[in-house]
Formats: C-alpha cells, sequence, structure tokens
C-alpha cells in the first residue's frame, strides 16, 4: 500500500508527499527494529533468569558434595592416625585388633563424588550471568572446585600396599560390612564388620603390616594430602555461600 502511494506521489512529483512517505518507512522500519530488540532482549533475561535458578540448584548439589567430602576426609585423617600410632608402637594389639584393621582400611579409602558443572559452563559458554556482582563469586567458586581434585587424581601407594596384607575373608567382610552406597554415590565409612572380624587372625595381618619397610611412610604421606583438604575443603562451603546470596540477590524481584 505504502510503496503504491510512494509511486504515485512520484509520477505526480509530489515531493513532500514522497518526503513523507519515506519518513513514514523509515520510522516503521525503526519501530520495528526496537520492538524486535526489545523483545529479542526479554527473551535473553528471562534465558539468564532461567539458567540462574537451575544453577541455584547445581550450587547448592555442590555445597552438599563439600560437606559429605569433609565428613570423609575426617574419617580418613583420624583412622590413618591411629593406624599410624599402631605402626610407629612396640605394642601388641588385643581386643582392638578388628577394629585396627578397619582403622587400615579406611584410610586407604579415596573419594571420588563428581562435582556438578554443567549449568555453570553453560552460562559461561553464553556469557552469563552478565552482571559482574553476580559473576566474581561464580567463578570463584568454580575455579576452586575445578581445580580441587589434586587429593584424588591418583590411588595412593599406601592404598594398594595396605590392601595386599588383609585375607581375603578379612577383604569380603571389610567390603561387604565396612563401607556402603546407599545412594549409589556417596561412600559412607562404616565399622559393622568388626564382629565378623573379630574371629580372624587380625593380629597377624596386624604385625605383617608393622613389619613392612614402607608402609608407614606410604601412610604419613597419604594422611598429609588429606589433612590439606580437611584444611581447605570449608573455604569451598564459604565460596557456596557468597555465591548462593549473589544468584538470590540476582533473582530478587
Amino acid at each position: 500500500m505504502i510503496l503504491r502511494r510512494l509511486s504515485q506521489h512520484v509520477k505526480d512529483q509530489n515531493w513532500f508527499a514522497v518526503a513523507l512517505d519515506f519518513i513514514i518507512v523509515v520510522l516503521g522500519v525503526f519501530i520495528g527494529l526496537q520492538i524486535s530488540n526489545w523483545n529479542d532482549a526479554r527473551s535473553f533475561d528471562q534465558l539468564e533468569r532461567n539458567y540462574l535458578v537451575q544453577l541455584k540448584d547445581e550450587v547448592e548439589l555442590n555445597r552438599r558434595i563439600t560437606e559429605y567430602q569433609i565428613t570423609y576426609v575426617d574419617t580418613v585423617v583420624e583412622t590413618g592416625k591411629r593406624a599410624l600410632a599402631y605402626l610407629e608402637s612396640d605394642r601388641q594389639c588385643e581386643a582392638d585388633c578388628a577394629d585396627l584393621l578397619v582403622d587400615f582400611f579406611h584410610a586407604s579409602q579415596v573419594w571420588g563424588t563428581p562435582r556438578s558443572m554443567n549449568i555453570f559452563a553453560e552460562m559461561e559458554r553464553l556469557g552469563l550471568p552478565r552482571d559482574a556482582g553476580t559473576r566474581e563469586p561464580l567463578l570463584d567458586l568454580y575455579r576452586f572446585l575445578d581445580g580441587w581434585d589434586f587429593v584424588n587424581l591418583s590411588p595412593p601407594a599406601y592404598r594398594e600396599a595396605v590392601r595386599g596384607y588383609f585375607s581375603p575373608a578379612a577383604s569380603e567382610a571389610l567390603w561387604r560390612d565396612c563401607q556402603r552406597l546407599p545412594d549409589g554415590e556417596q561412600e559412607e565409612l562404616v565399622r559393622d564388620c568388626v564382629d565378623t572380624l573379630k574371629g580372624m587372625d587380625t593380629a597377624a595381618m596386624l604385625e605383617a603390616m608393622r613389619a613392612s619397610p614402607d608402609l608407614a611412610n606410604q601412610l604419613r604421606y597419604w594422611i598429609g594430602q588429606n589433612a590439606s583438604a580437611r584444611i581447605l575443603l570449608p573455604g569451598a562451603l564459604l565460596l557456596s555461600d557468597t555465591a548462593q546470596a549473589a544468584i538470590d540477590e540476582a533473582l530478587a524481584p
């Protein structure tokens, strides 16, 4: 319609009308682009908000994993200290032989619960979040999480060495009743195998361990690795709380 009218005005050499039609066309295109941009901006705002809602859940999940790892590391360190104290002593185990064997077993464990980082990775790909006050706390948290697995990049030498001293029956009892996976992912270290182990010659296994020239040093190294985790992991809880607060502020109406 506008083009037909513009053509007629040109034929009539009505230049004022031509100019007016041209302005109307340009203005219409401009308004259309502005509306399109506004709609795109609103859609992107909503996309960012949806991702932030999902990221809030991801950060909370990673916080729970950190809490689990702190408990796990505490168990490895404390059982390792008791096992090392036995190796460094000259006392004979008596009523505590089965419990000591469990300590040696638990001290050899390696936590391996994976972190969830998919939502944050996708947001980074999209350049989200756009606000620096929201982005920086998240970067601090995920940088920590991404570089965190130095403690358990590979199983320690102690893990393989100590398990060579367990009899097949002892190994079966330890794996059946002194660890469990209630949710299929997060391993729990328990002591339900002690009564079964009391019927075995656990004292002989422990004496063989103490006679090893390398086992104590291997255990010291592994305790040290987990001790560093024990010191550093609580920092991830603080980073998680800061990141959660930043997301909550960004989602606030």
